[in-house]
């Protein structure tokens, strides 16, 4: 067990993920490409409907009514 490098549930490939995709956002900052098949995060649109998602949420969670609101976008 002190062999193992990801977490007990995780599959093969787990670190290998996130190490691509910390590796093509850097790519594209260094070369300032937007627009190529690597760019597998989200951009700036896909955050701000993100937290828009977020707020609505938590707005909904407060209210007591049984009617929720909508999602801003």
């Amino acid at each position: 067990m002190c062999n193992t490098r990801v977490p007990a549930g995780h599959p093969e490939g787990y670190i290998e993920a996130f190490a691509n995709l910390y590796r093509n956002f850097a790519r594209s900052l260094r070369t300032n490409e937007t627009t190529s098949l690597c760019n597998d995060f989200p951009g700036i649109r896909e955050g701000v409907r993100g937290m828009a998602f977020i707020e609505t949420c938590v707005e909904n969670s407060r209210n007591s009514t049984e009617k929720w609101s909508e999602l801003k976008e």
